[in-house]
């Protein structure tokens, strides 16, 4: 049992390089910190475009993580406000990445695909698109080029390309999956329901091999997290102290991230969480987390026995070989969260939410 359990919480033995962690904490926590502090509700999109752009800088190089972040920019600003817009969006950038599965390229497309899900939300003012728009712009700049400059991006992809069958099954599934939590979480769970199609958005990167195992991990580490949050607020009563206490806290849950993605998940909901209770009621944001994680996990979990039904009855040998992770996942945690130390600090990294 013991052995069980150690086996579901430690990936693997090695913690983030504090480079990796310093790279981080410069293209993404620094500017939006600024932006925020700057230009109030609107700098948060500086976080929307500067995390999927570093994480696609990453694992696919700054030029192809330019493009996916830039198109998903202005898919957002396209959805901002609108539910029915939302929907087309989202229709249409499941195509997209589908056409980038086909290429080698879903996972960057998937990593600016889930923090664009933050745009179905109210979080960001409607009526200020077109600063919105510019401060995306400049903050996918600003993230690739530190990325670049800390030595940190790929030369190129290193996902493998895959079959048109494969690609038309991912998008299929994607843009179901991605369409209903968009609207679910719209018209049920509240003025944070981007949180379901972010979490599922996230459940569904590849490799598809490690879709329940990933999804159990997120679903025990959020609980976790929400449980932290929560007990923080029982012993430190001031929400400044505590969203203090939780920014303290972020290089710690980077620097855990390849030995454990349960404990990274768990901490860095409690800093999200408590970050939001500036804001919001800490025990309804925790609720809708909850039921937000449930919901995702329960819908990429049907979706995923679907396809691989599908694909075990017309392709049974290309379904083994798409569920075999590859050389580089072998040496990394969980699936495309994280890298253990190298030589060459290339690779891929977390997916937070």
């Amino acid at each position: 049992m013991r052995g069980t359990a150690r086996r579901f919480l430690i990936d693997g033995d090695g913690y983030m390089p504090w480079r990796g962690v310093a790279a981080v904490l410069l293209a993404v926590v620094v500017p939006v910190l600024l932006a925020v502090t700057v230009f109030g509700p609107a700098g948060a999109a500086v976080f929307i475009a500067a995390l999927p752009a570093h994480l696609a800088a990453k694992q696919a190089g700054i030029y192809a993580a330019t493009v996916v972040t830039m198109v998903t920019a202005m898919g957002g600003v396209l959805a901002l406000g609108s539910l029915e817009m939302s929907l087309l969006v989202a229709a249409c950038l499941a195509i997209i990445t589908s056409i980038g599965f086909r290429h080698g390229l879903a996972t960057p497309c998937l990593r600016a695909l889930f923090t664009w899900t933050v745009f179905t939300g109210p979080i960001l003012p409607a009526d200020e698109k077109p600063l919105i728009l510019l401060l995306s712009i400049a903050a996918i700049f600003w993230s690739v080029s530190v990325t670049w400059a800390m030595g940190e991006a790929a030369d190129a992809s290193e996902e493998e390309s895959s079959g048109p069958e494969f690609s038309l099954l991912f998008g299929a599934m994607l843009g179901v999956g991605l369409v209903l939590s968009v609207y679910i979480g719209a018209r049920f769970f509240g003025p944070h329901g981007f949180w379901f199609p972010l979490t599922f958005a996230v459940l569904w990167i590849p490799p598809f091999g490690q879709l329940f195992t990933r999804t159990a991990k997120r679903t025990a580490g959020t609980v976790a997290g929400v449980a932290l949050a929560m007990a923080l607020a029982i012993g430190v009563e001031s929400e400044a102290t505590r969203a203090a206490i939780a920014l303290a806290i972020v290089p710690f849950a980077f620097r855990i991230l390849p030995r454990s993605y349960a404990g990274f998940t768990a901490l860095l909901t409690m800093i999200v969480l408590e970050a939001l209770s500036l804001v919001s009621d800490l025990d309804a944001l925790a609720v809708e987390r909850i039921w937000s994680m449930l919901a995702a996990a329960l819908t990429a979990g049907l979706l995923g026995l679907l396809a691989f039904a599908i694909l075990r009855r017309v392709a049974p040998d290309a379904l083994d070989e798409l569920m075999q992770p590859s050389e580089d996942d072998t040496r990394e945690e969980d699936g495309p969260n994280a890298q253990e130390p190298r030589a060459e600090p290339r690779g891929r990294t977390p997916e937070p939410t």
